[in-house]
């Protein structure tokens, strides 16, 4: 089995992240954050994690939404199943 590359462990990360949030919406850069704990041991770029959310958010496994305060992102259903099928 080869090992998951960078950019799973990445979109797992923020969508765990999202899990953890139980249902409340994240800012962005709190997602930032929280993944970038989750995977510490990749060092992700800003670039990766960007890069990451922009492919969840096209696959609708989240939502974006603009708030005063930035970007906000929401887990959806898809996003519970890939998480699910993707432990």
């Amino acid at each position: 089995m080869t090992p998951p590359d960078r950019r799973f462990l990445i979109k797992r990360a923020l969508l765990r992240a999202l899990a953890d949030s139980r249902g409340y919406p994240l800012l962005d850069s709190a997602l930032r954050d929280a993944a970038e704990i989750k995977v510490d041991f990749l060092r992700p770029t800003m670039a990766e994690i960007d890069e990451q959310l922009r492919i969840i958010e096209t696959e609708r496994l989240a939502v974006a939404v603009e708030s005063e305060r930035g970007r906000k992102f929401q887990l959806t259903d898809a996003g519970t199943l890939w998480l699910a099928s993707h432990a």
